[in-house]
């Protein structure tokens, strides 16, 4: 990652902590890496190992389909730092399945790591972040809810719940001074899309993709993780103070609003 986005300086970050999960690949990943770069000691939470090598990285692996095992790494988060300042839920899975092929193994697998982890991840987290300075919580979701492609019905489900999980939680934090805000991205190329999409021997599918994308966008980009990730730093940083229950949609122009 050449973190060749990264434009902002953001000294109030310097010092502070963030959990992030997802933190392997990815946002998750651009995120870290851009908070390391602000100086933020960063705890990264994934089901695969760290691909992150930093001092100030300490990564945990984690099944956060299960409540359980959240709570677990919590605590042992906790065990090495009273307080943390910041928590950013990033990590998430986008299989299509057709309702018919569907069933509630499938619905369970998804809204329990895209929705359900998130919730406990903050849930966890309060403690700790009632301790910190920062005082900041970002959820990732997505565009995709407002779209309508077929075959991603209960991905679509969990990301308009994590709108919902957002806003439901901004007064009952915010009363405490935590702050909790939303990102909605477009289509990102991370390592697994440009694999999938653009990055096949069929390079006639894969102008095909880009050119349908570029239909759909009022800017011509292909928006990186970094992208998102600087917007992320937006919303924990106390530049956006003044900044809770937002929904943030970083798209390129896609939905213009």
């Amino acid at each position: 990652m050449s973190g060749e986005s990264m434009k902002m300086i953001l000294d109030d970050l310097n010092g502070k902590i963030a959990i992030v999960t997802g933190a392997s690949q990815g946002i998750g990943k651009a995120t870290s890496v851009l908070l390391l770069k602000q100086k933020v000691k960063v705890f990264g939470i994934d089901c695969a190992d760290s691909t992150i090598k930093h001092a100030n990285y300490h990564h945990f692996t984690c099944n956060l389909l299960l409540a359980e095992e959240i709570e677990k790494t919590f605590q042992s988060i906790n065990k090495k730092v009273k307080s943390v300042d910041y928590l950013v839920n990033v990590a998430g899975i986008d299989p299509k399945i057709s309702i018919e092929q569907s069933d509630e193994n499938d619905w369970n697998k998804i809204v329990n790591i895209n929705l359900k982890g998130y919730y406990f991840c903050i849930r966890e987290s309060l403690k700790m972040l009632r301790n910190g300075n920062g005082k900041s919580i970002v959820n990732i979701s997505s565009i995709n809810y407002r779209l309508g492609v077929p075959g991603r019905s209960i991905y679509s489900t969990t990301k308009a719940g994590i709108i919902g999980l957002t806003t439901g939680l901004a007064r009952e934090l915010g009363k405490e001074g935590i702050r909790i805000n939303c990102i909605s991205p477009g289509w990102i190329f991370t390592e697994r899309q440009n694999k999938e999409y653009f990055n096949t021997s069929n390079k006639e599918k894969d102008k095909k993709h880009l050119d349908d994308l570029f239909s759909k966008q009022s800017l011509k980009i292909k928006i990186q993780p970094e992208d998102i990730a600087n917007h992320v730093l937006f919303l924990l940083s106390e530049t956006s103070k003044a900044t809770t229950g937002h929904n943030l949609i970083v798209d390129g122009g896609w939905l213009l609003e």
